[in-house]
């Protein structure tokens, strides 16, 4: 099978399959509710989802969403070996995924396909990388970005980088430039501005998804990082 790019959308209904090739899928606007092999996982505009050969996945998704879905025989070795199978995208790999699903609004010749599919997949590979820390903290790292909804303690996370408590404060700040509750905030934070800005996801279901029951903690929070309380930031851009 040759490389393809498709955009797609799906239904509400469950379905699932497994093939013999690999597939990536990007989330261009909305998101879409996946069981990997048993293992939930809800992916919206933002993350990419890697689903190795001989996987069977479950999905669904409001029929108005839309999703870039890649098929390949071969992937980097990098995306083959991911400890989890979604990644959070930059900004710069978010703004080329919109360049590619304009591409594709017009008949794209195979040549032009290969080329932004390599571009792609070279970005996408330094998505897995989160640069050169430590291996405790580069683990905790990935752990945090499994579920950035999930409430963390510090004791929990030196666990996972067998540190103790103090040590791992000192080595997550030092390798990662922020503390770690401030580096969950971060992402917290921009995977919200960019549910905000690229779907029509309800403020109150975008709070859940990046980890608050409380929508006017939510607002609070967005509020005192970006400067403008969610509804007003999406009005604004």
């Amino acid at each position: 099978m040759s490389s393809k790019i498709t955009l797609r959308s799906y239904s509400r209904s469950s379905n699932g399959h497994s093939h013999s090739h690999h597939q990536v899928l990007l989330p261009t606007r909305g998101y879409i509710d996946l069981t990997l092999d048993g293992e939930a996982a809800s992916v919206s505009y933002g993350d990419c989802v890697v689903i190795l050969s001989g996987c069977y996945h479950e999905f669904r998704a409001r029929e108005d969403f839309r999703f870039l879905v890649i098929d390949v025989e071969q992937l980097p070795s990098a995306l083959l070996t991911l400890d989890y199978p979604i990644l959070s995208l930059d900004e710069a790999t978010h703004q080329y995924v919109s360049f590619i699903e304009k591409q594709l609004e017009q008949n794209v010749e195979a040549e032009l396909e290969e080329s932004m599919l390599t571009l792609l997949f070279e970005l996408l590979s330094r998505q897995c990388s989160v640069g050169k820390i430590d291996s405790r903290i580069k683990k905790v790292v990935q752990y945090i970005n499994q579920d950035i909804a999930a409430n963390y303690t510090i004791e929990e996370l030196a666990k996972v980088a067998c540190l103790s408590s103090t040590q791992f404060k000192y080595l997550f700040s030092k390798d990662v430039q922020l503390t770690p509750l401030k580096y969950l905030t971060k992402l917290r934070m921009e995977k919200a501005r960019t549910l905000l800005t690229n779907t029509d996801m309800p403020v109150s279901r975008i709070a859940e998804e990046v980890g608050f029951s409380n929508p006017s903690s939510f607002t609070r929070s967005f509020n005192g990082y970006f400067g403008l309380p969610p509804k007003s930031y999406r009005t604004h851009e």
